[in-house]
Order: C-alpha cells, then sequence, then structure tokens
C-alpha cells in the first residue's frame, strides 16, 4: 500500500525533516533508544518524529537534529533549491 503524500505543507515538512533526521541517525550508527538516550526522551517520541508525526514538539525536534549534526538553515535552503553550505562530517 502506498503512503499518501501530506497535504498540508506542515505536514510534508514534518515528514521531511523525520526522514533527514532518520537517515542521519542511521548513517551515525545510533538506534532510536541511543538518540533519545542523547536528548533526554524515549524511544517513542524519535519514532514519531522520524515518521513526521505532527504532535512532535520543536525544541526536543530541534535538539535531536543538533545531536545528529543537522545543519536545519541547510535543510531549508535545500528545499528552497538555493545552494546550501555543506552538512558536517557524519
Amino acid at each position: 500500500m502506498a503512503v499518501a503524500e501530506p497535504r498540508l505543507p506542515e505536514q510534508r515538512l514534518a515528514r521531511q525533516f523525520g526522514e533527514a533526521l532518520r537517515g542521519r541517525r542511521k548513517a551515525r550508527g545510533y538506534t532510536q533508544d541511543d538518540l533519545a538516550a542523547m536528548i533526554g526522551t524515549n524511544r517513542r517520541f524519535i519514532s514519531e518524529l522520524e515518521r513526521g508525526k505532527g504532535t512532535s514538539y520543536l525544541g526536543p525536534a530541534l535538539a535531536a537534529a543538533e545531536a545528529l549534526g543537522l545543519n536545519l538553515a541547510a535543510l531549508l535552503d535545500e528545499r528552497r533549491g538555493g545552494s546550501a553550505p555543506a552538512l558536517p562530517p557524519a
């Protein structure tokens, strides 16, 4: 069964953010439990965040991104088609 594309921009951005977070977490060899421990939350939150669930809170989401070295400005530039600075090495 195909996953429906989100209709609202917030949903689409949450899904894109979650996918980027999941990709970086896996590239660094962390489990969801590892990342949760790094930012003081639980695995369920990380799972929901990676799936783009709209009930995720921005503060912990940004903490998770920072813990994995994600540059949010670069992600936004990529989304706009600009020339984004390179992400820090994994």
